[in-house]
């Protein structure tokens, strides 16, 4: 990726907003609306993107509603504690409500940043379908009919981006919509919103030096930084991609190593620098896994009897993505501290892909 800043135009792909979860007035969304009110960034959209937002918002809060009844239902116990803060866990939710709320700040959030909507019914339909019969991208694997939208809405705002003779930076988490970027001069691909935003702030000519001051603020801090990642991770709640929730149990973290290995900055002033950073965790993890397989059946009842446990250790290596703010008052080396380290989950999820066996124990009833 190049470290210059090439055009101030850019189309956002869904997959590039749902990574930032929907978050469209804080951290790296917040930013950008306000790099495009200001100006300084113009945003391309279509109709089917909006769509998809919005669908995606539904679900999203289906989903959310969905989880906080099974929460209040399993922790039922709380209503004993009306003094905690937790306690607000057993107010109402509805979907509705949640959804409604949501698309007031995407449609804030559009009306803010000036998004101009590019119209898909400019787009050359045959060249859409010579690229899905042709198998060309971002038509790409079995289920290619399903990338019909997005390809669409590329050579909308790409239409755009060529007439004018601006480059468009495509933010997309979509590898199809990369590969459809890389084959054209017009288009730049970028994975995250944050990529860009590093990219405008370094840009700012009157930002050089509080940029070049932030950084080396940032080094300063680094090993504080890197301790506060392990304190805050050791101390959380994981779940495994694979494990199955009722049965399975991460029951004990051993974190090994926390590096940082990739920063960009959101924003930055003489006193203040927002980052957004990956922190990459190796930990070995202490699985209690349920095996119905050495488990006795009774075929009458048609129930276990009960079920054994193996016990499996496995190494991880995760990234883990944080918001951190770090505030230096009257632009004084001395008094910079880390005012704000923010985690994107509360919960972190560690993938199967990432990790390697080191250990397998086969329990017996007593756990032995």
């Amino acid at each position: 990726m190049s470290t210059e800043l090439e055009s101030r135009l850019v189309f956002v792909d869904t997959s590039a907003y749902e990574s930032k979860n929907y978050q469209f007035n804080e951290h790296a969304l917040g930013k950008l609306c306000d790099f495009l009110e200001s100006e300084r960034l113009h945003l391309l959209i279509t109709q089917i993107t909006i769509n998809e937002i919005k669908a995606h918002l539904l679900s999203k809060a289906e989903e959310s509603a969905r989880a906080i009844k099974k929460i209040q239902k399993e922790a039922m116990f709380l209503r004993n504690t009306p003094e905690l803060a937790c306690h607000g866990i057993f107010e109402k939710v509805k979907a509705e409500d949640v959804y409604k709320i949501a698309l007031e700040k995407f449609e804030e959030f559009l009306d803010k940043s000036s998004a101009e909507i590019v119209d898909i019914k400019n787009v050359d339909a045959s060249i859409v379908f010579d690229k899905y019969f042709n198998s060309e991208p971002p038509f790409g694997g079995a289920n290619k009919k399903s990338e019909f939208p997005d390809a669409f809405v590329l050579e909308a705002v790409g239409k755009v981006s060529r007439e004018r003779g601006h480059t468009l930076y495509v933010i997309s988490d979509d590898g199809d919509m990369e590969k459809y970027a890389d084959t054209l001069d017009n288009l730049i691909h970028l994975k995250r919103v944050d990529d860009l935003l590093d990219l405008v702030v370094r840009k700012e000519e009157e930002l050089k030096e509080p940029v070049k001051f932030a950084d080396s603020i940032f080094e300063q801090l680094e090993e504080n930084l890197i301790e506060s990642a392990r304190e805050i991770i050791s101390s959380s709640e994981f779940y495994s991609d694979e494990a199955n929730e009722f049965d399975d149990e991460i029951y004990q973290i051993d974190i090994e190593s926390v590096c940082i290995n990739h920063k960009n900055i959101i924003s930055v002033s003489d006193e203040h620098v927002e980052y957004e950073i990956d922190f990459e965790i190796v930990l070995k993890a202490h699985y209690s896994i349920a095996d119905y397989d050495r488990s006795p059946w009774d075929p009458e009842d048609k129930v276990y009897m009960f079920v054994l446990h193996n016990d499996i250790v496995k190494k991880h290596t995760e990234v883990f993505s944080a918001y951190v703010n770090i505030d230096y008052m009257d632009g004084i080396r001395a008094n910079a501290e880390v005012s704000e380290l923010d985690f994107t989950d509360s919960a972190f999820e560690l993938n199967e892909e990432n990790s390697e066996t080191i250990s397998v124990k086969y329990l017996d009833l007593s756990g032995e």
